[in-house]
C-alpha cells in the first residue's frame, strides 16, 4: 500500500510504501535533513515536522498520508560558507568587534611547490579532493597549470552519516551503488560548473586526478569497502594507476583518470597528496602534518623516514555529535572569548547564533577551562551541567566529553608517532595543519586544551587544502606519479590500537592540560549521597562513601592477574597489561576525590553452591553496569571498577580499538586493589556470614 507525503515548503508530493523509513524516503527525493549518525537514532538532528508534530525522521515509519516540513532543507549543493570557505566579512562578532589578539589566529600557508607542466595527456586539467564532509574540484590551465576555477560542495553521502565508518556499514548493507552514484554525480556537477565558469568544454579536459581517504576513493570507484571493515584493514589501492575517465565522469569522455594509492587502509591518497604538496620528503627538518577532520590523519618525519597514523577523532570538531553543533555556515558561532567578565561570541553572517562550529567549540572549551566552568577532567561545574554561550546555544556535559575523546585521540597519535621515531616533541620543527578547520582554529586555544601539544606552540602553520594542492601536482606533472608511488611504499603506518600503551595514552590525553584559575569559586555540589541513594534503590545490598585515600594498588594483586586464570590477561583492553602499569593506575586513581563502594550479597543453599555464585555475580553485573551508565551521564569520566573483566561485549574487541570506551569497566583487581583491604579500610564487611557470597565494586567521581 502506498501513501502520499507532501513536502510543506514546496507543496511537492512524493510516494512512499507502507512501512518505509521516512528519513530514507526524504533522502531518496533530495530532501536532506541532517543525519550525522547515519539514521541510527543517536544524534537527534534529523528533526522534521510531521502533521504538526516534531519527530526524528530516522525513527518514523510511513503509516499514513503525511504533511512533512523539513527545517533548513538543502539540496546537497553549497556555497563557500557551507564548505568552510568563509570570507573575513562573514566572521564578525554580533553587535561588537572581536578584540585584536596577536599571534593567535593561524594564517593560511601556501605550498611553495610550483607546477611543472608535463601531464600524462594533453588538455585542460581537473583535480579533485573527495573529503568525507566536503568535495573540492579545481580546473587548471593546460599550458601553465594556473587555477582557472574552484568549486566546493558538501559531500552528498552525508545523508548516510557524517563519518566514514557509518558509510562503510551502509555500503556493506547494500547501499554501495547509491553511495557511488551520489559521489560520481557530485563530481560530474562540479565538473560542469568549473567548465562553465572557465568557458571550457568538458571534452577538452585531458587529465583528471582524484584523491581521498581509502573509503571515499573505493566508493567513488565502485569498489566494496569490505576490506576496511575488518582486520587487517589492508588497502585495495596500492599502485598509482591511470584509466579512462569516461566510465566515472561521462562529461570528460577524452580524459585519463589518475588513481592515487593509499598509504594504508586508514591513511589514504589525500594524505599522500598533502605530503607531496608540502615536500616533506625533500627536507631534513622534522615535520608533523595533521589533517583534522572526521578522522585525524597524521604524518611525522623527514626525507629519511616518515610514519603515519589515523585516529578516530570522530566528527565532533566538524559539528556532529554536539548538541548545537553545525558546519561553518551562517548562524554558527566561530569564535568565543571573555570580555568585561562575560562570554562573547562571533557569529558567521553577523546574525543570531543557532549553533557552533569546530573553531568556536575549541574556543568555548578553552574559555570554560580558564573561567573554572569545567575542571581538568572535563566535569562541568554548573548545576545544570551546561556552559551557556548565548540565550539559545550552550554546551552540555556530553559535548565536552566528545571534545575530550577527539583531542585525546589526536594528541595520543602525535605522542606515539614521536615515540616510534625516538623523538621528543620539542624536536619537531614544523607542524602543518591541513584542511579548512585548521585555517580558522585559534592555535593558542587548541594548545591550551591539549588538542595540540604545548611544546609545538609557535611552530604551527595552516596550509589550507594541501590535499587539493597535491592532486593538482599529480594532474600537472607525470613525474609526480612516480614520486607518489615511492612515498606510498616508504611511509610507515602505525596501528595505534595495536600499541599496548595506546589506551592509557589516549585516556591520559583526554584530560585538559590548562590550569584553572585559583580565584574561581566552584559551584559543584557534593552529591555522593544522591548516588548512594540511587544505588540502594537499584538494589545493591550495600552502598556507601569510599575514601579514595584508602585505595593502594598492590603488586601482589596485579601478580595474580598475570597468572591468567581467567584467560583474559593481555586479551582485554580493561585488563592488565592494557589497562596500564600499576603506577599509571595509581596516578589515575589519585586524580579523583570522591568514591562510592558497592556490594551485592547472595545466599548459598550449601557450602559450595556454584549456582548461587553465578546468580549473585549476574545480579551484581546487572546493577553495576546500570549504575555506571547512570552516573556517567553526569560524570562521563567516572572510573568504574567492578568485579572481573569488562562485560559490555561478549568478547573484547582487542586487538582492535575498544568499541565502547565510554561504557567499558575495568575491575578492582586489575587496578591492583585488594578488595578485602578496601572494605576493611572503609568500614564495610567483606564477609557477610556463613553461606554467603559477596561481589564488590567501586566508582570514583
Amino acid at each position: 500500500m502506498a501513501y502520499q507525503i507532501m513536502i510543506d515548503s514546496s507543496k511537492q508530493y512524493i510516494e512512499a510504501e507502507q512501512g518505509a523509513n521516512l528519513l530514507e524516503i526524504l533522502h531518496r527525493h533530495g530532501f536532506s535533513p541532517e543525519s550525522p549518525c547515519g539514521g541510527n537514532g543517536h544524534c537527534g538532528k534529523c528533526r522534521v515536522i510531521v502533521d504538526g508534530q516534531e519527530v526524528l525522521a530516522c525513527c518514523t515509519t510511513v503509516d499514513r498520508d503525511m504533511v512533512v516540513s523539513v527545517p533548513g532543507v538543502t539540496d546537497c549543493t553549497s556555497d563557500r560558507a557551507k564548505s568552510g570557505e568563509r570570507t573575513a566579512s562573514e566572521s564578525r562578532a554580533v553587535s561588537m568587534n572581536r578584540p585584536e589578539r596577536k599571534n593567535q589566529m593561524l594564517t593560511v600557508g601556501k605550498s611553495s611547490v610550483s607546477h611543472r607542466i608535463d601531464p600524462i595527456k594533453e588538455g585542460y586539467l581537473l583535480a579533485f579532493d573527495i573529503g568525507t564532509t566536503t568535495v573540492v574540484g579545481y580546473l587548471l590551465d593546460k599550458e601553465t597549470g594556473e587555477e582557472l576555477a574552484a568549486v566546493s560542495r558538501l559531500n552528498p553521502q552525508k545523508v548516510f552519516g557524517a563519518d566514514v565508518i557509518t558509510r562503510i556499514r551502509h555500503g556493506l548493507k547494500g547501499a554501495l551503488p547509491r553511495l557511488t552514484t551520489l559521489i560520481r554525480d557530485s563530481l560530474t556537477e562540479i565538473t560542469g560548473e568549473l567548465c562553465r565558469k572557465s568557458g571550457v568544454s568538458p571534452e577538452e579536459v585531458g587529465v583528471v586526478s582524484v584523491v581521498g581517504n581509502p573509503a571515499m576513493q573505493q566508493i567513488f570507484l565502485g569498489i566494496s569497502p569490505e576490506n576496511l571493515a575488518s582486520i587487517p584493514f589492508s588497502p585495495v589501492l596500492t599502485r598509482m594507476e591511470t584509466v579512462s575517465a569516461k566510465a566515472y565522469l561521462p562529461l570528460c569522455e577524452n580524459a585519463e583518470l589518475i588513481i592515487a594509492p593509499d598509504i594504508s587502509g586508514f591513511v589514504g591518497a589525500d594524505t599522500l597528496a598533502c605530503v607531496l604538496a608540502m615536500e616533506m620528503d625533500r627536507t631534513q627538518e622534522i615535520t608533523l602534518l595533521v589533517d583534522i577532520g572526521t578522522n585525524g590523519e597524521m604524518v611525522l618525519g623527514n626525507c629519511e623516514q616518515m610514519v603515519s597514523c589515523s585516529t578516530a577523532a570522530g566528527p565532533a570538531l566538524e559539528g556532529a555529535n554536539i548538541r548545537f553543533g553545525m558546519r561553518g555556515e551562517t548562524g554558527a558561532i566561530d569564535h568565543v572569548w571573555m570580555e568585561d567578565g562575560n562570554i562573547r561570541c562571533s557569529v558567521i553572517g553577523d546574525t543570531e547564533a543557532v549553533g557552533i562550529c569546530g573553531s568556536g567549540l575549541i574556543d568555548a572549551v578553552a574559555v570554560a577551562l580558564e573561567q573554572g566552568l569545567i575542571n581538568s577532567r572535563g566535569r562541568v561545574r554548573a548545576e545544570d551541567r551546561c556552559i551557556h554561550l548565548t540565550d539559545r546555544v550552550y554546551l552540555t556535559q556530553e559535548d565536552i566529553r566528545e571534545v575530550q575523546m577527539a583531542k585525546g585521540a589526536i594528541a595520543a597519535g602525535i605522542h606515539l608517532m614521536a615515540e616510534k621515531l625516538g623523538l621528543e616533541l620539542e624536536g619537531i620543527e614544523h607542524i602543518y595543519l591541513a584542511g579548512a578547520f585548521g585555517t580558522y582554529m585559534d592555535v593558542d586555544n587548541a594548545c591550551a586544551i591539549g588538542l595540540l601539544p604545548l611544546e609545538l606552540k609557535g611552530k604551527i602553520k595552516a596550509v589550507g587544502n594541501a590535499a587539493g594542492s597535491g592532486a593538482k601536482l599529480l594532474a600537472c606533472d607525470r613525474s609526480e606519479l612516480g614520486r607518489g608511488q615511492r612515498l606510498a611504499r616508504s611511509i610507515g603506518f602505525i596501528e595505534l590500537a595495536a600499541i599496548p600503551d595506546f589506551q592509557y595514552c589516549y585516556a591520559e590525553n583526554m584530560y585538559f592540560v590548562m590550569e584553572v584559575s585559583e580565584n574561581v569559586e566552584t559551584i559543584m555540589v557534593n552529591d555522593v549521597t544522591k548516588w548512594i541513594d540511587l544505588a540502594r534503590e537499584l538494589g545493591f545490598t550495600a552502598a556507601q562513601p569510599l575514601k579514595v585515600s584508602t585505595l593502594h594498588p598492590r603488586t601482589d594483586v596485579r601478580a595474580m592477574c598475570a597468572e591468567d586464570k581467567c584467560r583474559a590477561y593481555g586479551k582485554n583492553w580493561t585488563c592488565p597489561p592494557h589497562c596500564g602499569t600499576l603506577e599509571q593506575c595509581e596516578s589515575r586513581i589519585r586524580s579523583y576525590s570522591e568514591g562510592i563502594l558497592l556490594q551485592v550479597v547472595g545466599k548459598m543453599g550449601k557450602d559450595i553452591d556454584s549456582r548461587a555464585y553465578r546468580q549473585t555475580e549476574q545480579r551484581f553485573l546487572e546493577l553495576f553496569y546500570a549504575f555506571s551508565e547512570r552516573i556517567r551521564e553526569q560524570y562521563p569520566d567516572a572510573l568504574c571498577l567492578g568485579a572481573g573483566g569488562c562485560r559490555v561485549c561478549r568478547k573484547c574487541a582487542w586487538p582492535e580499538a575498544c568499541r565502547f570506551p565510554g561504557k567499558a569497566c575495568s575491575s578492582m583487581e586489575a587496578y591492583g586493589l585488594f578488595v578485602t583491604e578496601v572494605c576493611r579500610e572503609n568500614g564495610v564487611a567483606y564477609h557477610h556470614g556463613e553461606r554467603t557470597v559477596t561481589y564488590t565494586g567501586c566508582v570514583l567521581i
